[in-house]
């Protein structure tokens, strides 16, 4: 997580929340007596967890949204972030996520593509790369720019996870679809992120970071109302 810039925090702060949210909403109203399944529930999360983040988005300076041929793609401090959905609990495996594959459309192709020319071009000597038979590590892996989200959940138990990564193309690079992949957020361990002011993190709070002041009012005498009583 260290590899991305400090302002990816701020995003990531309301993507998580956003997404959360989806997920309770929907396991709140999912409703199998009608038809509900694991399809309309997938589905539901995907549609409203893309609308919650472009609200959250709308409301953070330096960063903006738009919908690319029918895609969510987030621009800000000089990445570009995209969300799917991947699995039904957090035990998902997330190698099975592929955006290079005959199901991907154009547009999720693009991004690991992009990431893997990235990466050849800081690699040098592909074939070279490739034919070693112990690999040396990606190189260029900590500069990729085109990132992916992932989340996972159920109507039972709402989201169970979220995690953030660079994904490549996988005949290219490597057997894994991503040159790194961490956890965003847990149930259990929360948003992995540190905390604004924290050691990790010691820049200033800004000001929406701060909590709001509590504040006591107390009446003040009118000294003219009582000037005129004595005269």
């Amino acid at each position: 997580m260290d590899v991305l810039p400090p302002e990816f925090r701020h995003f990531a702060d309301g993507a998580v929340a956003a997404i959360r949210r989806t997920y309770e909403i929907n396991a709140e109203r999912h409703d199998p007596s009608v038809g509900d399944d694991a399809v309309v529930f997938g589905i539901a999360v995907y549609r409203n967890s893309w609308y919650l983040i472009e609200e959250e988005v709308a409301q953070l300076d330096g960063w903006s949204s738009a919908r690319p041929a029918g895609s969510l793609v987030v621009v800000g401090a000089g990445l570009r972030v995209h969300v799917y959905r991947c699995g039904q609990d957090g035990d998902v495996d997330l190698d099975s996520f592929r955006l290079d594959d005959a199901r991907s459309s154009a547009t999720q192709r693009l991004i690991a593509a992009t990431n893997s020319v990235q990466l050849r071009l800081d690699l040098g000597d592909l074939e070279e790369f490739l034919a070693a038979s112990t690999p040396p590590p990606l190189t260029g892996a900590d500069d990729l720019r085109e990132l992916v989200i992932v989340h996972a959940g159920n109507p039972d138990d709402a989201c169970c996870g979220v995690w953030v990564g660079a994904p490549v193309a996988t005949d290219e690079i490597t057997v894994s679809p991503w040159a790194w992949i961490e956890p965003l957020w847990s149930p259990d361990g929360g948003l992995i992120l540190p905390a604004v002011g924290s050691p990790e993190d010691p820049r200033p709070p800004r000001h929406d970071e701060l909590p709001e002041p509590e504040l006591t009012l107390r009446p003040v005498a009118d000294k003219g109302r009582g000037s005129q009583a004595e005269s």
